[in-house]
């Protein structure tokens, strides 16, 4: 049996990706059972693994090209070259800490560009960024709003104590329930929004 993930050192979802019915190939013998008369075979095997030709000037803080090829729950995985993938963890998406969930940032077959955030050739692992290609909106937030200035913000939350705005992407902020109004006690935000 040559397995699927056996059969190229980047994602596949079908075989006939690189194979067809009939093509001669080259294998490696990988494993073989006698009890069960079974041989496990390899096809990428014959080649170098992908980390091994991973370009030796990336380093972290490099900037990097590729496809995202799966999204989860917690990220997405970038191919940079086929073979080698980089995780970009949700919270590594935005500087916005309104994002739930990475598909509603990205998807499969996206091409994108990202900074490398950890690099560890060893165990071939590499975490990515995409919100350190933008400046950090909290890095010059005092210039941008100095107290006392006043400014429009979208309701992004209700809770007992207050409500949390957002003054723009990545800049949230709380109304506690005493500064809702001068003249009124205000037992729950709802009552005044």
């Amino acid at each position: 049996l040559l397995h699927i993930t056996d059969i190229s050192w980047g994602r596949i979802e079908h075989p006939k990706e690189v194979l067809s019915l009939d093509e001669k190939i080259n294998v490696v013998v990988l494993d073989f059972d006698d009890e069960k008369k079974r041989i496990a075979l390899g096809l990428k095997q014959l080649t170098p693994h992908p980390w091994e030709n991973l370009d030796a000037n990336l380093a972290v803080g490099s900037k990097v090209k590729g496809k995202i090829v799966t999204v989860a729950d917690y990220g997405a995985f970038l191919e940079i070259i086929p073979g080698v993938e980089g995780l970009i963890h949700v919270s590594e998406m935005s500087w916005s800490q309104n994002l739930r969930s990475p598909q509603e940032f990205l998807k499969v077959g996206d091409e994108i560009e990202a900074e490398v955030l950890t690099l560890d050739r060893d165990e071939r692992k590499m975490s990515l960024g995409i919100k350190q290609l933008t400046q950090d909106p909290w890095g010059n937030v005092a210039e941008r709003y100095p107290i006392g200035s006043k400014h429009k913000a979208v309701v992004k939350n209700m809770t007992n104590f207050g409500v949390f705005v957002e003054i723009e992407e990545g800049i949230d902020g709380l109304i506690h329930i005493s500064d809702l109004s001068w003249s009124k006690k205000v037992n729950h935000p709802n009552e005044f929004t």
